[in-house]
């Protein structure tokens, strides 16, 4: 599981530099190119920067034959090998006739030369979007499709153990303190609360993660929810990406007020359908995950945008309420 992703100087060159080569036909051809139909004859090709970060950009790929016929594809390109990880382990994921397994987006190719893995590209709107009639019933598939994934009988590394979380968000808090010294006074009195709830923590049986669990890697085609991005999975406590979806949907609701007026319903929808379907998880741990994420976020909120620490108090209190429920709530009868 990669908490944090910081490539060396070099390597953060080094993708640059590819992402503008990426943007000529012949070498965006040379990847997407095993992945068209048979006699399908590529007259032109185009390709558009999606994303972008200091360890990976992703490309929307579109070729046209001679005929009008198109193909789209969603290209990730790393910095590093990670890609190869990723491709080893959604190999193991993939079942043949479904083209999402487990209601799982996974790569058809990698092009080691390039580090880059090759994604048919999915239409649709991202769950964190939607803000209808649709949505409680959006958040309890979501919440089933986590349960899936988690029952998945595959181990790709190591346990990460609930510590290293911990470390990472106290490291974050720490970078406040140092630039961020306004919001020292909603922070502080959090760590207490998270070191006292991380002491409680109930035992737990590691499985299959996502990682960055969150209404955003969930896309919504009209048919079907799709789970997008597996670039933080790992293998560690299912209550840690409930907790981080819970945490990272409250936090839509201190920037959102269309989404705040609905918070009472949205997180029983997807808490309750979860914990219901997966009743060895602790609804302990995904409280605690739940308020480790929102201190998590303060730090982004901070760091991305200028009015992060006047946004801190609001997370600070969500995150307070879930970190209480972590120490009161026990697990079974």
């Amino acid at each position: 599981m990669r908490l944090r992703m910081k490539p060396p100087r070099e390597q953060r060159q080094a993708i640059r530099l590819q992402q503008a080569r990426l943007h000529e036909a012949e070498p965006l051809l040379a990847i997407v190119r095993s992945c068209l139909p048979s006699g399908f004859e590529p007259a032109s090709v185009t390709g558009s920067v999606e994303s972008a970060h200091p360890d990976r950009f992703v490309m929307r790929v579109q070729v046209r034959s001679s005929g009008a016929d198109e193909r789209q594809f969603a290209v990730k390109v790393y910095s590093d090998d990670f890609g190869a990880e990723m491709w080893t382990l959604t190999r193991k994921l993939a079942t043949n006739g479904d083209p999402y397994p487990h209601g799982l987006c996974l790569p058809t190719r990698y092009d080691a030369h390039e580090r880059a893995l090759v994604f048919p590209w999915v239409s649709g709107e991202f769950l964190s979007d939607i803000v209808d009639e649709r949505k409680p019933e959006l958040l309890r598939q979501a919440a089933r499709l986590a349960a899936g994934l988690h029952r998945l009988p595959i181990v790709p590394d190591a346990p990460r153990m609930p510590r290293v979380m911990l470390d990472d968000a106290l490291a974050r808090c720490e970078r406040l303190r140092l630039h961020w010294p306004a919001a020292l006074p909603t922070i502080e009195p959090l760590l207490g609360l998270l070191r006292d709830a991380f002491d409680q923590l109930d035992p737990f049986e590691p499985a299959l993660v996502h990682g960055d669990m969150a209404a955003g890697q969930f896309l919504w085609t009209g048919d079907r929810l799709v789970l997008l991005d597996l670039d933080m999975f790992g293998y560690t406590d299912p209550a840690y990406d409930a907790g981080h979806f819970l945490g990272q949907l409250e936090r839509r609701f201190v920037l959102d007020s269309v989404s705040a007026a609905h918070a009472e319903e949205w997180v029983p929808c997807f808490r309750d359908t979860y914990l219901a379907a997966m009743p060895g998880v602790s609804p302990r741990n995904v409280a605690f995950y739940q308020g480790l994420t929102l201190i998590r976020k303060i730090y982004t909120m901070c760091r991305t945008r200028p009015a992060g620490p006047t946004i801190a108090p609001s997370l600070s209190r969500r995150a307070r309420a879930a970190l209480e429920q972590a120490a009161s709530t026990r697990q079974g009868p």
